[in-house]
């Protein structure tokens, strides 16, 4: 069935700096851990390069459907292959802090079912939009430079895989699944080391 993620946090910072940093689309890449690049392709379209499954880069168009100044940003992918859609909001706590709150929306993955059991045991989106919240909070309290922050290791290292590209608003794609797929199908005939056994994959 469909997913959705949720996060949220509150930084040091003023509103509207907030909301024009996020704005900024091409910022996206210095406090998302699995997006690469982006670049805008017109008034309300973007091209995204991220880090897909297996290590695959995966590209794709997204179009901002809201924007709202110093309020809300929503988006949705508009590449075939992609499904996923998002809203990042900003409240005004005091005049120097900010909340900022990310829904992340994707579709079914495939393979129906099995699919999206196969997607569950090899990712963790919750885990991975929790470290780019934190991310984004030290590069805009000014705790971490966008290099520093690059640096740093993956928060998904155990769980991630095929879906964890997705807390970066990028969404899940064939590419890498039926191997997953394989992989699990393996492991499940594996008799007595079934229960013991682990599938890993580093990016």
């Amino acid at each position: 069935m469909p997913q959705r993620v949720e996060g949220n946090i509150e930084v040091e910072a003023p509103v509207q700096q907030v909301y024009e940093y996020w704005r900024n689309l091409e910022n996206l890449p210095q406090f998302m851990s699995n997006v690469e690049d982006v670049r805008s392709t017109g008034p309300d379209t973007t091209h995204w390069v991220v880090k897909g499954p297996l290590g695959a880069k995966v590209e794709f168009d997204a179009r901002t459907t809201q924007d709202e100044p110093n309020s809300a940003i929503g988006w949705n992918t508009v590449d075939g292959q992609v499904q996923t859609s998002g809203q990042v909001r900003f409240q005004e706590v005091t005049p120097s802090r900010t909340r900022v709150e990310v829904q992340m929306n994707y579709a079914d993955p495939p393979g129906g079912k099995v699919g999206e059991v196969a997607s569950r045991a090899v990712a963790n989106p919750k885990l991975m939009l929790e470290q780019d919240l934190r991310n984004f909070k030290d590069i805009i309290e000014g705790n971490a430079t966008p290099e520093e922050v690059q640096q740093r290791p993956s928060a998904a290292t155990a769980q991630s895989g095929a879906v964890a590209f997705l807390t970066s608003g990028t969404g899940l794609l064939v590419v890498g699944g039926g191997l997953v797929l394989w992989l699990l199908l393996r492991r499940g005939r594996g008799g007595s080391s079934r229960g013991k056994s682990r599938i890993i994959f580093e990016f």
